[in-house]
C-alpha cells in the first residue's frame, strides 16, 4: 500500500518521536509538534488524517486540550500516554478519541491500527469482500464479519465454526488481510489433509536425518507463521497426541523442531476452522477441552446456505457472470434451486452451477434440475418422519417396540378404512400377506 496518511505527532518527548517516526515511515508523512500550543497551532493551518496525542505533552491531561480542537476538526485521535489509570483513560473517550494506547504497547500495536486504518481509507476494506469474494446479503453475517474485522487481530486467537463449505477459509484470509500487510506470512494447513505420524513435522518442523524420510532441515508452519497468521482449518481432525504439544507451543510461544535441541520462538495471530462440534468431541475426549478454550477467544459461527435462502439466487448470478459461457435459468429453476438445502453450501452450489454451464443446453428449465427437487422432497420427508414424542418413545422402550407399535397400528387404521377388506389393506401398505398376517396374528392375540 504506496499511499501515505498525514500524522499530527503531538509529544514533548524528542526520542519518542523520532522512534515513531521510524516505524511508520513508510506509511505516514508527519508534522511535529512538542507544545500544546504548537499542536493546536497545526491543527488549525494543516490537514490531518491521524493525530497521535501525548496526555501529559504540556503537564498532567494537557493532551485532552489538543483531543478537543482535532476532534472539531473531525480528525481520527489516539491518546498515548504512559498512564493507564481508568479515569484517565474514560475521560479521553468521553472527549472522542478513537483509540488509547500506553506508551509501551506502541511497538506492537500501532502499526496494526495504522494500517487497519489505511486500509479503510483507500477502499481496500471489507465492503469489497463482500463485493468481490464472498457474496451475501445476509445483514446480520456481514456486520458480525465486520466487527471483527474491525479488531486489530494481532495475536489473538479467532475460532470460525459452520459446515463444509461455508467459505471459512476465505473468511480467514480476510481477517489476516485487515490485519497485516502483504509482506506478512499467512500460513495454511489442512488438519484433515495430513496424517497423524506427519502432522508433527508440519507444525514443527524436522531436522535433517531425524527420522527415515527426513533428507532436509524443514521449517513447520509455526515457525512459518512468525509475524503473520496461522490458520488451521478442520483443527477438530487434529490427533489427541498432538492437541497437547500445540497447546504448549501456543502457551510458550516457542517449541523444539523433531531432532532439533534448538528453542524457536514464534509469534502470531491463530485463526482456526471446524465443521464439527467442538463440545461433542471434548464429551468423548477427542478434544482438549483447554486447547478449546485456547483457540476460542473470538468465535465466529457462519450458518449454512440453507438459512441464507435469500443468498441462493444471489450466488447463481454470481457463478454465471464468472463462467465465460452465459446460459440463462428459467424462474421455475431458479426456485427448485433456492429451496434445495445444499448440504455442501456455497462450494456444492458453485460446482452444480459449473456443470450447468458446461451443457449444451443455453436455457436451463426446471427439468433440468429435477434432481435437486427429489433430494428436497427426500430431505423433507427425512427431517419430519419422527415427531418428539415418537422419539421419546423410542427412548423409553426401543426401536423394536416401536416398529412392532407402528406396524401394528398402520395395519389397524388401514383394515377399518377398507371396512377389513384385506387385500386392498395389503395393496396399500404394499407388504406381503405374510407380513400382514404375522403382524395382524399378534394384533388379535394381544387383543384377547
Amino acid at each position: 500500500m504506496k499511499s501515505k496518511i498525514h500524522i499530527l505527532l503531538a509529544d514533548d518527548d524528542k526520542y519518542f518521536r523520532m522512534a515513531l517516526t521510524k516505524l511508520l515511515e513508510d506509511d505516514a508523512v508527519f508534522t511535529h509538534a512538542d507544545t500544546e500550543t504548537d499542536a493546536i497551532d497545526a491543527i488549525d493551518k494543516n490537514y490531518f488524517d491521524i493525530a497521535l496525542i501525548d496526555m501529559d505533552i504540556d503537564g498532567e491531561k494537557s493532551g485532552i486540550n489538543v483531543l478537543k480542537v482535532a476532534k472539531r476538526k473531525a480528525i481520527h485521535s489516539i491518546i498515548l500516554s504512559s498512564q493507564n489509570r481508568d479515569e484517565i483513560i474514560e475521560e479521553s473517550y468521553e472527549n472522542g478519541c478513537d483509540h488509547f494506547l500506553t506508551k509501551r504497547h506502541y511497538e506492537k500495536h500501532l502499526m496494526p491500527y495504522i494500517y487497519k486504518y489505511k486500509k479503510a481509507l483507500f477502499g481496500n476494506d471489507v465492503s469489497r469482500f463482500f463485493r468481490d469474494k464472498y457474496i451475501t446479503q445476509d445483514k446480520k453475517l456481514i456486520k458480525l464479519i465486520s466487527d471483527i474485522s474491525s479488531v486489530s487481530l494481532k495475536d489473538k486467537s479467532i475460532l470460525i465454526t459452520g459446515e463444509t463449505g461455508v467459505g471459512k477459509s476465505l473468511i480467514a484470509k480476510l481477517l489476516h488481510d485487515q490485519t497485516y500487510d502483504n509482506s506478512k506470512p499467512f500460513i495454511h494447513l489442512n488438519c484433515s489433509e495430513i496424517t497423524e505420524t506427519l502432522m508433527e513435522s508440519e507444525l514443527f518442523g524436522h531436522m535433517k536425518g531425524s527420522f527415515t524420510g527426513a533428507g532436509n532441515d524443514k521449517k513447520g508452519k509455526i515457525e512459518l507463521a512468525n509475524g503473520g497468521t496461522l490458520f488451521l482449518d478442520e483443527v477438530g481432525t487434529m490427533p489427541i497426541s498432538m492437541q497437547k504439544k500445540l497447546l504448549k507451543a501456543l502457551d510458550q510461544k516457542s517449541f523444539y523442531p523433531i531432532g532439533s535441541d534448538k528453542e524457536v520462538q514464534s509469534e502470531f495471530t491463530l485463526i482456526t476452522a471446524t465443521c464439527d462440534d467442538l463440545f461433542e468431541k471434548i464429551h468423548k475426549d477427542e478434544f482438549r477441552r483447554d486447547l478449546f478454550f485456547r483457540i476460542s477467544g473470538l468465535n465466529l459461527e457462519i450458518p449454512p446456505l440453507k438459512q441464507r435462502k435469500n443468498d441462493i439466487e444471489l450466488l447463481i448470478k454470481h457463478f454465471l457472470k464468472d463462467s465465460p459461457r452465459r446460459i440463462v435459468i428459467k424462474q421455475d429453476a431458479y426456485e427448485i434451486m433456492t429451496n434445495y438445502n445444499w448440504p455442501g453450501n456455497t462450494r456444492e452450489l458453485k460446482k452444480f452451477i459449473e456443470n450447468l454451464s458446461s451443457q449444451s443446453k443455453g436455457i436451463i428449465f426446471k427439468e433440468d434440475v429435477a434432481v435437486l427437487a427429489s433430494k428436497t422432497s427426500y430431505d423433507s420427508f427425512s427431517a419430519s418422519l419422527l415427531t418428539n414424542s415418537q422419539k421419546h418413545y423410542i427412548a423409553s422402550h426401543g426401536l423394536r417396540e416401536f416398529i412392532k407399535s407402528v406396524e401394528e397400528e398402520s395395519i389397524k387404521e388401514t383394515l377399518n378404512k377398507h371396512q377389513g377388506k384385506i387385500t386392498k389393506a395389503i395393496k396399500e401398505l404394499k407388504i406381503s400377506s405374510s407380513a400382514f398376517y404375522r403382524v395382524h396374528e399378534s394384533l388379535s392375540t394381544a387383543l384377547q
